[in-house]
């Protein structure tokens, strides 16, 4: 019963952090790091650092917008850790600052350039969670810069002071972050469509409580085929040491899965566009491995 019962604490806990946004965070700090290497050995020690401290922080920004989004998602989301009475409300805040705390912490000891970076980005989300739903679309550009930032977090953390910054290195990692900034803000709208009515029992300001959904969902596709057009920049302009052919085989079926998913409802097609982002980073791997076989 006492493991039974730790199982499920643990699994609250998971859940209030999300668990899945945390390990693509982690995922991410790694991608950007070797895309800006681009074939050069990396800092290992500063890169799971920036990994771990990136994965606390953003599981600390999940925990404390389930705080303020208590009313919300009674009606949105009630079966999430607190509005089912899973965690208490206490519990979740000084969870949420225990995890800023440690992630700052991590990223102080990898470089002065990563820990503003962390200090900015724990700021950012403190004001997103009490502030969000009051911001119309400057909370989905928030959200955007924020998952974008985890590929140039990883970069700065692979960066060592006096050494020579690849340029092709640098132009593969902000073609990354460019694409997670457009298809993230594609996904934060269609979520804000799909979370309509316990936003509009909230008195929030979102894009389709302002302007419509049909308005709202034309912006969603914008920023989705933005994401597209900037996925095939790889391809149309080659980089030494990617690995054009893998890459575009994998990077044309995610794009025709993001456009194609917003023929489905808002719920199918933010978890598509959320399941899209793996497969783009899947990309984006297959990309530089011709960079560990040259460079064993």
């Amino acid at each position: 019963m006492k493991l039974n019962g730790f199982l499920g604490r643990l699994k609250t806990l998971l859940d209030l952090i999300r668990l899945r946004n945390a390990v693509i965070a982690f995922s991410g700090v790694y991608l950007g790091a070797v895309v800006f290497a681009s074939g050069a050995p990396i800092p290992q020690w500063n890169v799971l650092a920036a990994a771990v401290s990136a994965a606390l922080i953003l599981g600390g920004g999940n925990a404390l917008n389930d705080y303020f989004d208590y009313d919300i998602d009674k009606v949105n989301k009630p079966s999430r850790p607190l509005p089912s009475n899973r965690i208490s409300k206490s519990d979740a805040l000084m969870l949420a600052f225990a995890m800023f705390l440690i992630g700052l912490g991590v990223a102080k000891s990898i470089n002065t350039i990563c820990f503003l970076i962390a200090f900015f980005n724990t700021s950012v989300l403190i004001v997103y969670a009490v502030y969000s739903k009051r911001l119309l679309l400057a909370s989905n550009l928030i959200i955007s810069y924020l998952v974008a930032s985890v590929f140039i977090y990883g970069a700065a953390s692979a960066q060592t002071p006096g050494v020579w910054v690849n340029p092709d290195g640098v132009k593969l990692a902000v073609i990354l972050a460019s694409c997670a900034f457009a298809l993230t803000l594609s996904r934060e709208v269609v979520k804000d469509i799909e979370d309509l009515e316990g936003d509009k029992k909230a008195y929030s300001t979102t894009l389709p409580i302002k302007y419509g959904v049909k308005k709202a969902k034309g912006a969603a596709f914008l920023a989705a085929a933005t994401a597209v057009a900037l996925s095939l920049t790889p391809i149309l302009s080659p980089t030494v040491g990617f690995n054009e052919l893998l890459y575009g085989i994998v990077i044309v079926v995610t794009d025709f899965i993001i456009l194609a998913s917003f023929r489905t409802e808002p719920n199918v097609n933010q978890r598509i566009l959320v399941f899209t982002m793996t497969l783009s980073i899947l990309a984006f791997l297959l990309g530089i491995s011709i960079q560990f076989i040259t460079h064993p």
